[in-house]
């Protein structure tokens, strides 16, 4: 068995370029190249190979729908059922992403930073990612973040807090931020 596991971690190395051996076609999946090593195995590494290449498949097409699935959910998320979310960070996910290729803005915020926080009027004013939400995310992230490349945080919060100094979002957000 030992050999087996041995050959099968082998089999995981790429080859050297020009390497035409056994071993080498033995590691690209070739049943035969491994029959050269000893025929005996050839079957069980082919197939061990093949397990190997389907399990792999299998959590790349996982990543891949995960992947999908939370961009999907950050872009246009359901209300949750029983929302009782009435505080509402000002630097939500999408926008900290944006922050985190900021030239000068880059790791000073943190997504959904305890900071900054302010308190909805009431639960209809805020409950999820609701549709507002996101095009506050959209304009600060495209009108703002990618035009005022050497911001520095001060600005950037006064641009915030212009923000939700607006009247429709103090209808929100009687506090502002």
């Amino acid at each position: 068995m030992l050999p087996l596991i041995l050959l099968l971690v082998v089999t995981q190395l790429p080859c050297v370029q020009g390497d035409s051996t056994a071993v080498c076609r033995c590691k690209q999946g070739s049943a035969s190249g491994c029959a050269a090593l000893d025929p005996r195995k050839a079957a069980e590494i082919a197939q061990a190979i093949h397990e190997l290449k389907i399990d792999e498949e299998a959590r790349q097409k996982q990543a891949a729908s995960s992947t999908s699935a939370k961009v999907q959910e950050s872009s246009d998320a359901p209300e949750p059922p029983d929302c009782k979310g009435q505080q509402h960070h000002v630097i939500s996910k999408p926008i900290a992403k944006e922050l985190e290729l900021h030239p000068t803005l880059m790791g000073v915020y943190e997504p959904r930073d305890s900071r900054f926080v302010t308190k909805a009027v009431d639960e209809a004013a805020h409950c999820g990612y609701q549709d507002w939400h996101r095009k506050i995310d959209a304009e600060v992230i495209n009108y703002w973040l990618r035009t005022h490349k050497s911001a520095t945080a001060k600005e950037f919060e006064t641009f915030l807090r212009s923000v939700y100094n607006r009247p429709d979002m103090r209808a929100r957000f009687p506090r502002g931020f």
